[in-house]
């Protein structure tokens, strides 16, 4: 019985991660609808209240992993579906939809508007205040019951203060477009929508912090990756200095197809690893997040002699019967196609780029030569 009652707990766990995500919006989507229905007399917004609470949060989620993923250039093979954490969006869906019960019913309704009649009618800076700072001790208080880091749950508090200016900066764009329109009391249109506004306040304030956040997380995480691989690049160089010393390194790695063949000959492991490290390299600059920057300041940050170290490596991606070998040999698996159809379409364009980085000027670092 035990037993069967930890595979229970272990099934609930494990279970398909599009049912759970699914499950998570759900949960919070009820409480939502269910206030929107007891605290609006407006149709509208009784019936498309939460759509609009869940819409805000789930663009803001994401704006703020694309633009902190992949930003607005570079040559990126990154889908923007594929830059999202669907679990952290439905996890922020679940809680937005129970920060309404707080929000709208509880602070906006019974509170401000009940029981001391205040709205933005005669008090606009106080609702959007008192909103704004609930809605920072929510955030904060279910971050940290979710073992986030500290910091999150202060910046997080931080940016509900932040938020108050940016809902009355709202609220006066929103009161101007609606006389724009003809509506007579534009404030009493809005009187309703008031927990609505502050959240989408809110949101705006956090995609810029988070987004900032996120996306230096994004470069740190590349930087780490590169520099890993870019010690094994060099490792494998002084590797072949030593397999050859009476001959110029950097010579050999301008002719790859000789060095491939030499290096074969001499039963060395070489050979692979030039490719695999070379492939790894492509592989970050096009599949992840923020790559392209990290790499770009650490070409600039080495001195000319790593960049064409750097730069000849790379040459052995123009072998590609060799490398096509590897992948039919089983380099990534079985289901080798899809990789080596990235290699095939992607290297040359690749390769162009790299040079270019690597070898052209530098400032105060000389002009390098391939």
């Amino acid at each position: 019985r035990v037993k069967e009652k930890s595979k229970t707990r272990h099934a609930f766990f494990y279970m398909n991660s599009y049912l759970l995500n699914w499950l998570k919006v759900l949960i919070g989507f009820i409480p939502a609808v269910c206030t929107f229905h007891y605290t609006q007399s407006w149709w509208f917004l009784a019936w498309f209240g939460p759509l609009i609470w869940f819409f805000i949060t789930g663009m803001r989620n994401i704006v703020q992993s694309v633009v902190a993923g992949k930003g607005v250039r570079g040559t990126t093979l990154l889908r923007w579906e594929q830059l999202i954490s669907w679990p952290r969006l439905c996890d922020s869906l679940m809680y937005t939809g129970f920060s309404v019960l707080l929000l709208e019913l509880g602070i906006r309704y019974f509170l401000l508007d009940h029981l001391l009649g205040i709205t933005i009618a005669n008090h606009s800076a106080i609702v959007y205040t008192v909103i704004s700072l609930a809605n920072g001790c929510y955030i904060s208080g279910h971050n940290i019951y979710r073992g986030l880091p500290g910091s999150a749950a202060v910046g997080n508090f931080f940016r509900s203060i932040l938020a108050i200016p940016v809902s009355i900066l709202y609220n006066s764009c929103l009161v101007a477009l609606l006389l724009f329109f003809g509506v007579s009391d534009p404030v009493a249109l809005l009187a309703p929508g008031a927990a609505i506004v502050t959240k989408m306040a809110s949101d705006t304030v956090a995609a810029w912090i988070e987004g900032f956040a996120d996306r230096q997380n994004n470069r740190r995480m590349r930087r780490w990756d590169f520099r890993t691989k870019l010690q094994q690049v060099f490792d494998t160089y002084s590797r072949l200095e030593l397999l050859f010393p009476e001959r110029d390194a950097l010579e050999i790695l301008a002719r790859p197809g000789l060095l491939l063949k030499e290096l074969q000959a001499s039963g060395s492991t070489l050979d692979r690893e030039l490719i695999i490290n070379a492939l790894d390299i492509m592989y970050f600059w096009l599949y992840q997040p923020r790559a392209q920057d990290a790499l770009r300041r650490i070409i600039r940050e080495m001195p000319a002699e790593e960049r064409i170290v750097l730069a000849r490596s790379q040459l052995v991606l123009t072998r590609e019967r060799e490398i096509s070998q590897l992948f039919v040999n089983g380099l990534t698996g079985r289901n080798f196609s899809k990789a080596l159809s990235f290699y095939l379409d992607r290297h040359e364009s690749y390769l162009k780029t790299m040079l270019y980085l690597c070898l052209s000027p530098q400032k105060n670092q000389g002009t390098p030569t391939p």
